[in-house]
């Protein structure tokens, strides 16, 4: 027998919201990036780099706003796209702590980030969202 369907719990969706904000800014700064390849102010080499850039840009908010729909919806996999993200993030911003002329304060306030999303995204009222806690016939 399986259990009720759990609750999306607030941490959740207070992620998931961060998440289509973060989409959404993608989006429009890929946008921009497109128009602004078309400026007759630039050459033929940085019309092409903006392009990309822009194209790249885009797509990943697509993909983060699609992220943050299987974050909704439960959707596990969307979960371990963010947490796999978010130790990305720890790793990146330890080895910045380290390096020289680095503000240190700035790394340590993402890993710490990092791990709070980590914390929200696994924690037992979440593990049961995504299909950890449901019991199984």
């Amino acid at each position: 027998m399986t259990a009720a369907p759990t609750r999306r719990p607030g941490g959740v969706t207070f992620l998931g919201v961060l998440v289509i904000i973060s989409g959404i800014l993608y989006v429009i700064a890929g946008l921009l990036a497109l128009l602004a390849s078309a400026s007759s102010d630039l050459t033929s080499n940085q019309k092409t780099v903006i392009l990309t850039i822009g194209i790249v840009v885009l797509l990943f908010g697509i993909i983060e706003l699609a992220v943050a729909r299987g974050l909704f919806r439960g959707s596990n996999g969307a979960r371990i796209i963010v947490a796999i993200v978010n130790v990305l993030t720890i790793v990146a911003g330890l080895f910045a702590a380290f390096q020289p002329g680095n503000q240190r304060g700035t790394s340590v306030g993402q890993v710490i980030i990092a791990i709070i999303v980590l914390a929200l995204l696994y924690s037992r009222r979440a593990n049961e969202f995504f299909g950890r806690g449901r019991a199984t016939p």
